[in-house]
């Protein structure tokens, strides 16, 4: 028998309402945002690799510079010279401004020189004046009318006639303050060359003017033997002309109311004519004389000074090259003998104990037996000619 078919049952509608919005499919929340995370995050890991690799070939870098240095440390070297040279010898008993230094600074002869010692200097000290381009030096001739400073502050005296004149020259002045002031209580007129590194040197200076002396600069000047040392601010044979320029400069304006320079030591600086040359004409420039103390027989100072017409003079005698009382008198007599012979002489000698004794005694008895005492310019006025003998 035929089946009757039933009809399918018709689905329900669905209702509209919560229960749609929920299963309708959408866009979830927050998606930008989540796409620049991921982008940065995509950004940090290509970082990330970069730095890496950077970080590898430092590390590969610095791996190979410590294998070299260690392969370098490991190479024998060869050990450093040693120094063997022997220190300069100073006369310097307490620094330079010691008040009771018994001594002064000498330049010594060959026969006191080691010979085993090197014939070079050490390197050249550094010069404390920067080392600047100076003015330039005038050239033009002083006015006529212009007094120069060797006349402007000379010591005056009266004619002599014709007797026998002496002009004693006191250096090393102004370090060892209590023998420089003995120096200037003697009778005279004498003249006192101060060394520019002392101190207190305007007073000084102003005490020694007071009594009638003549002042001059003593400049320290390199000497050939390395053993001594001039001290500081001593012009070398090593320096340039603006190197000499800058140190004079120092030295020349440290006090003022001198007629001139002579050199302090300076046998190897005086036998140098280019750099003697310089010198000169600084000495031209100030209105300067020059007195070469002749610490070398090579000395071209005289020579040089006449060149730049520079007023000048040479050392006769040294008083006291030995620190003993029959020698001094030995040459006392000698430097009698000079002035006698020739009608004038230049000595020089220096503030120790046994000279200035011999000095005090001696001086009043060359003047009782007519010999008259000058300064150094006195001998410059006299003849204008070289003063040596």
């Amino acid at each position: 028998m035929a089946r009757r078919s039933t009809p399918a049952k018709k689905k329900k509608p669905a209702t509209r309402g919560k229960a749609t919005a929920r299963k309708k499919p959408g866009k979830k929340p927050g998606g930008f945002r989540r796409l620049m995370l991921g982008a940065a995050m995509v950004a940090g890991a290509v970082s990330a690799i970069i730095a890496a690799g950077s970080m590898l070939e430092l590390d590969r870098a610095a791996h190979k510079a410590v294998s070299d240095l260690s392969a370098s440390s490991a190479a024998p070297r060869a050990p450093a010279p040693r120094d063997t040279s022997k220190p300069p010898k100073m006369d310097f008993s307490k620094g330079y401004d010691a008040p009771n230094r018994p001594g002064y600074m000498v330049e010594r002869t060959p026969e006191d020189i080691d010979k085993s010692e090197p014939d070079s200097l050490p390197e050249p000290r550094i010069s404390p004046v920067p080392n600047v381009n100076p003015a330039p030096l005038p050239e033009a001739q002083a006015p006529a009318t212009m007094q120069l400073a060797w006349q402007k502050f000379a010591t005056r005296v009266p004619d002599t006639g014709t007797a026998p004149v002496i002009a004693i020259i006191i250096d090393d002045a102004g370090i060892d303050k209590p023998r420089t002031e003995r120096a200037a209580e003697l009778p005279g007129p004498i003249t006192i060359s101060y060394l520019p590194y002392a101190t207190h040197l305007p007073e000084q200076v102003a005490s020694a003017r007071k009594r009638g002396h003549e002042i001059m600069l003593h400049m320290p000047m390199e000497p050939t033997s390395r053993t001594v040392d001039p001290g500081p601010h001593a012009l070398l044979t090593s320096y340039d002309k603006v190197a000499i320029l800058n140190e004079m400069t120092w030295m020349l304006d440290r006090f003022s109311g001198y007629v001139g320079v002579n050199n302090h030591m300076g046998s190897k600086f005086t036998s140098d004519p280019e750099r003697m040359a310089v010198v000169m004409q600084v000495m031209k420039s100030r209105g300067l004389m020059f007195l070469d103390s002749r610490t070398s027989a090579k000395s071209v100072g005289y020579q040089e000074a006449e060149k730049y017409s520079v007023p000048a003079i040479e050392r006769d005698v040294f008083i006291d090259d030995a620190d003993d009382a029959t020698k001094i008198a030995n040459m006392l007599d000698r430097v009698e003998h000079v002035a006698t012979k020739r009608g004038y002489a230049v000595a020089i000698g220096h503030p120790r104990d046994l000279t200035l004794e011999a000095l005090n005694k001696w001086i009043p008895k060359m003047q009782a037996a007519g010999f008259v005492f000058v300064p150094a310019t006195d001998i410059v006025h006299r003849n204008g000619i070289k003063v040596t003998g």
